[in-house]
């Protein structure tokens, strides 16, 4: 736990009363990480009366920070032991090996076993009790299996992709290339993806390259290729016969009458094609039996076949997928998995079978090492819960969940403190408890509802409905009757009286072709509170007015007993009973995912709009999509596509009061929705956009996604507060509530590696997959000096800050004296007015990190805002200062561009940017640290040469860029398709500067914003 130095005051002790358009400062108070090795992303939050705040979502991390739980283990494990002789299963959770990929053992001692993960080798010497990484294999390898010399215990060789094979002399501890011979592919990537030792032969080794199945007669320091077609997993070792191997070869094309079974009897120098299986279906899996000669196993998508003429002739044992199987070298028992995840057992040439262990998900080996089967599984998700007090302790942490995956969706609080939590699982032994209304495990994929006591223990714990219902809601009413809602397509179990038991196939008309059937209604379904059953369980397919419900994303109950729920473009009101639709919303081109109520009953709901027509009332903050970009080929228009939004109708949903969209140039979405006590809408969610609009932040956007959170007043008419969060890494804000005493307490998630910031400390770094971030967030009123943004003057976006960039802090309370500090310094200013100070970066500004900018004026100083640093953040100049529109852009006779005077492809023009960076100057011409990289209507411009100096009506020293217009039907001799094309009349231009993402240029670092024009004479 760490807290902000400079940006933590003293906790809010009674709620504030504000008046309705009060501008107030969000303040981080403090914030907390939570999470494990692995992936960690939260799905929702409540808070109580008294401050605590609950978290709920999904974890992949087998050592998530566990505290008074429920359950104090995860339900599923990737590597789980199986004793033979009594089938008694162990999932074993090794500190840091969460991932391993593959499992072998040392043929001379089955206690000394080996495991890959990521880059590395990981050994137990106790027969995997414990265990420790040896020394990375290489750095940028991912390393997929390893094997053991049979004679040599020290001799190691690991298969990796990219780098091919390597081999250690020394158990490991180092690690040399051993690829002469295996042949790169055309990326030029050696691609390895198993490695196996001869056990009778040891100079002999095979590996299955991307390229053909390769055999070494000498340890690995050459090799040859004896199958240009294989499948890595299906080559296996006869044990009866030394040198009389087996594997499935693959023709070209993967021509199913081609894939066969071949022998070889020279120990894999040469191979005889046998017999492919009776329905030509691939074989995955290949063993011999250990106990009966010539008897073979093949495990395919039809099932398991066994040949006991050594491959000649194959019959059908056991239907089902098969792609995994293991002989018992001690006892004549062969594993395999049959169907979805289950591991069977059979002694009598799977005439009979029997499961053993826990269903796992994703299976990736099984393994007979010693007296133990091991199971090596893909991680699974297990859903978490974390009860926080007001200061931010842990009061109760657990996991819940089975073998498989669990995914937690929505969570609710009752008013004793007990938390109800759903989702989805595929684990057949998820943790039901007896007497309640499913009390056995469910025998497929499955959704879920549990009740945990206000201490954190157990009460209840159900599944609910087949996987053709998705469970994405719940609610709890006072006398603790869980609600759930979501979508479904049929088989919901459903009760008499109901507003609708029977499933109804909707139908969908456009305007274009026939009417074509809907894949789902909205349900609601209310439980007792002890979840023994249901009181009610209902489809709603269509509402009041007849239109079509498809899903319910969320929910509430009012003190009736009556439910709200919200989805695609719907709000629908159900009676206490469920038998009847009370009122709806009409539809609108919207997605709802939260919805919330006011103490008049009037119901708010957020999410996003994806259409044009949004009913943006009178007086909304932001009626329409912002800023103005127009709409060129290959780039969104305003608005991104998506924005976020707010809308309120009354208790009845007869009238729509107020409805605002909330968003930038990119795509922004709302993720939660609640009502303070005084009456103002808190919402959160994420950002793509850098011209999301703030007020009185504490930090700008860090990366290309970022969370938010943001405050209306009632009437959805004045922007409060809204700030961004999270840092270099993408960031999603899944939920934000109000804490009863005047602060926000919010959750959410961040998704990638990387960022050097979170929550207003420069430097703090983080290494996790992705973590639950929880942070609690102070109100109170905004200074006089308020920083709303700080933005590139070019492009007026907000983003990250380069050396020598012309920028503008955009406020109020400014004045003529006012000046714009970075990191405490004062820049000289060139203008400010009461809302706008404009004032050029220091050369030598740093290029990582974070700034802490202020404005002072009037011997008064502004809110902080933390803004990233970076090499590069080039905003180019339109013609309006807008930023977007008809571009600063001279054609190559020094006069305007614009609709009247285009330029001709193959022309030269001049663009006017500025953040590109530090600069060098050979004699007149600015040289940049990065390279630019112009790009036209999406074709790359040749460049000319560039300059630095003023520029009229710009201020500060402009960056002068010249570059060509691209022809691109010029370029039809590399690409066919671009003969005859012709450019429109108005196309986009970007400034990107090195290094470009070469997979798509316009994912880049370093990139001006879209919707800068460019003339082009037709």
């Amino acid at each position: 736990m760490r807290k902000s130095l400079r940006l933590t005051i003293a906790l809010a002790l009674c709620a504030p009363a504000f008046a309705a358009d009060t501008p107030l400062q969000p303040v981080l108070q403090w914030y907390r990480v939570i999470g494990g090795s692995g992936a960690n992303q939260v799905a929702a939050a409540v808070a109580d009366a008294k401050g605590n705040f609950y978290i709920a979502g999904s974890t992949s991390s087998i050592d998530f920070p566990i505290t008074s739980a429920a359950q104090p283990t995860p339900g599923g494990s990737a590597l789980v032991r199986i004793t033979t002789a009594t089938s008694a299963a162990q999932k074993l959770f090794p500190p840091g090996l969460s991932a391993p990929t593959s499992i072998t053992a040392d043929p001379q001692n089955a206690q000394i076993v080996y495991a890959t993960q990521a880059n590395a080798v990981w050994r137990s010497a106790d027969g995997g009790n414990t265990w420790s990484s040896l020394p990375a294999v290489s750095p940028n390898v991912s390393v997929h299996s390893v094997a053991v010399d049979p004679m040599d215990p020290n001799t190691l060789y690991a298969a990796t992709f990219s780098q091919g094979v390597f081999k250690s002399a020394d158990g490991g501890q180092t690690w040399t290339s051993a690829n002469n011979g295996i042949q790169p592919n055309s990326a030029g990537a050696t691609n390895v993806s198993r490695v196996l030792t001869d056990p009778k032969f040891p100079q002999v080794v095979f590996a299955a390259a991307e390229t053909g199945l390769v055999r070494s007669a000498d340890a690995g320091a050459s090799w040859t290729v004896v199958s240009a077609f294989y499948n890595g997993s299906s080559l296996t070792f006869d044990p009866l016969s030394p040198g009389t191997l087996y594997l499935t070869t693959y023709p070209p094309n993967y021509q199913p009458a081609g894939i066969a079974v071949s022998k070889s009897t020279d120990d894999g120098i040469t191979f005889t094609p046998l017999s492919g299986l009776p329905d030509q279906s691939a074989p995955f899996a290949l063993v011999a039996d250990p106990f009966h000669a010539g008897v073979l196993y093949a495990g395919s998508g039809s099932g398991i076949y066994q040949s006991t003429d050594a491959g000649l002739t194959w019959t059908l044992k056991a239907a089902g997928y098969t792609g995994l199987l293991a002989a018992d070298p001690n006892s004549p028992v062969i594993y395999a998995n049959v169907s979805s995840n289950t591991i069977v057992r059979s002694s009598d040439g799977f005439n009979t079978f029997q499961p053993v262990g826990p269903p796992a998900t994703s299976l990736q080996q099984i393994a007979v090492i010693g007296s133990s089967l091991f199971i090596v599984a893909s991680p699974s998700t297990d859903v978490f819960v974390v009860k926080l007090d007001p200061n931010g302790a842990v009061v109760y942490s657990t996991y819940f969940g089975g073998s498989a995956g669990e995914s937690a969706a929505a969570m609710a609080l009752g008013a004793d403190g007990s938390v109800y939590l759903t989702g989805s699982t595929s684990s057949r032994d998820f943790p039901v408890t007896p007497g309640a209304y499913a009390s056995t495990s469910p025998s497929s994929a499955s959704n879920f509802v549990f009740k945990l006591n206000p201490d954190g223990s157990l009460g209840w714990s159900t599944v609910f409905a087949d996987p053709r219902s998705t469970v994405a809601a719940i609610a709890v009413d006072a006398d603790g009757n869980p609600y759930v809602a979501g979508r479904t397509g049929g088989d919901l179990p459903t009760t008499p009286g109901a507003y609708q038991t029977q499933f109804q196939l909707q139908f969908f008309c456009g305007g274009i072709g026939p009417c074509i059937p809907g894949p789902s209604s909205a349900f609601v379904t209310k439980f007792k509170a002890d979840g023994s059953n249901l009181i009610y369980s209902t489809y709603v397919p269509t509402d009041n007015h007849k239109a079509t419900v498809q899903n319910a994303q969320s929910l509430l109950v009012d003190s009736s007993g009556n439910v709200y729920f919200g989805g695609s473009g719907n709000v629908v009101q159900l009676n206490a009973d469920g038998s009847a639709v009370l009122a709806s919303a009409p539809p609108q081109n919207v997605t709802i995912n939260a919805l919330a109520r006011d103490r008049d009953g009037n119901v708010y709901a957020t999410g996003f709009a994806t259409y044009s027509g949004f009913p943006a009332t009178p007086g909304a903050f932001q009626p329409t999509p912002q800023p103005l970009i127009p709409n060129l080929p290959s780039q969104p228009g305003a608005g991104g596509g998506s924005d976020a939004f707010v809308m309120k109708w009354d208790s009845g949903l007869s009238h729509l009061l107020a409805a605002t969209l909330l968003g930038g140039e990119m795509v922004d979405m709302g993720s939660s929705i609640a009502v303070d006590s005084s009456g103002n809408v808190i919402v959160s969610g994420v950002s793509d956009s850098k011209a999301f609009p703030t007020r009185a932040p504490f930090q700008t956007t860090f990366s290309p996604r970022s969370g938010f959170v943001a405050g209306l007043d009632s009437s959805l008419s004045h922007l409060l507060f809204s700030t961004y969060l999270g840092d270099g890494r993408p960031f999603e804000a899944q939920a934000a509530i109000p804490d009863g005493s005047g602060n926000i307490l919010l959750a959410g998630s961040t998704l990638t590696n990387g960022g050097a910031f979170f929550g207003g400390e420069p430097g703090l770094t983080f290494t996790q997959a992705s973590l639950a971030v929880v942070n609690k967030i102070a109100l109170p009123s905004a200074p006089q000096v308020k920083l709303d943004s700080v933005v590139n003057f070019a492009s007026r976006l907000a983003g990250a800050l380069a050396p020598g960039e012309t920028i503008a802090a955009i406020g109020s309370g400014f004045g003529a004296d006012a000046q714009l500090l970075i990191d405490g310094v004062p820049l000289p200013t060139i203008s400010a007015t009461a809302t706008s100070v404009v004032a050029v970066m220091p050369d030598n500004a740093k290029t990582s990190g974070a700034f802490q900018i202020q404005v002072s004026a009037g011997g008064t100083i502004s809110n902080t805002v933390l803004v990233p640093a970076a090499p590069a953040a080039p905003g180019l100049y339109s013609l309006d200062g807008s930023g977007f529109g008809q571009g600063y852009i001279l054609n190559s006779d020094g006069t305007q561009n614009s609709p009247a005077n285009p330029a001709a492809t193959g022309s030269a023009i001049t663009i006017f940017a500025t953040g590109v960076g530090p600069l060098t100057f050979v004699g007149p011409y600015a040289v940049t640290a990065h390279p630019p990289n112009v790009f036209i209507d999406g074709f790359y411009s040749d460049g000319i040469a560039a300059t630095f100096g003023p520029a009229p009506g710009l201020p500060g020293n402009v960056y002068q860029l010249s570059i060509y217009v691209p022809d691109p039907a010029s370029r039809a001799n590399n690409n066919p398709n671009l003969k005859d094309f012709k450019m429109p009349p108005q196309v986009a231009v970007q400034l990107i500067f090195s290094p470009l993402n070469q997979f798509n240029p316009f994912n880049s670092n370093f990139i001006s914003q879209g919707g800068v024009v460019l003339n082009v004479k037709q």
